[in-house]
């Protein structure tokens, strides 16, 4: 597949999915465009580390307890 055909069928334009797949101009694959690009490339959920990191992120974001604990754990192995 190409990159415009890729592009198109995940709703961004192919200069921004080139740019993304270049990290040019410090762009980067936000959690959604790669849940999005997996699905379409018939990939499994959490295929890409940017999509595994927004579920994470968000939630930590609603579950509190979560995150409290997580930083808990966190700074305990900080040196």
């Amino acid at each position: 597949m190409s990159i415009r055909a890729l592009a198109r069928a995940v709703g961004v334009t192919d200069a921004h999915l080139s740019r993304v797949l270049r990290r040019a101009a410090y762009k980067s694959a936000s959690p959604d465009l790669a849940r999005r690009v997996a699905l379409t490339l018939g990939l499994p959920n959490g295929y890409f580390v940017e999509d595994r990191l927004g579920f994470v992120i968000d939630h930590i974001r609603e579950h509190p307890r979560v995150r409290d604990e997580l930083y808990d754990r966190l700074k305990r192995t900080r040196r």
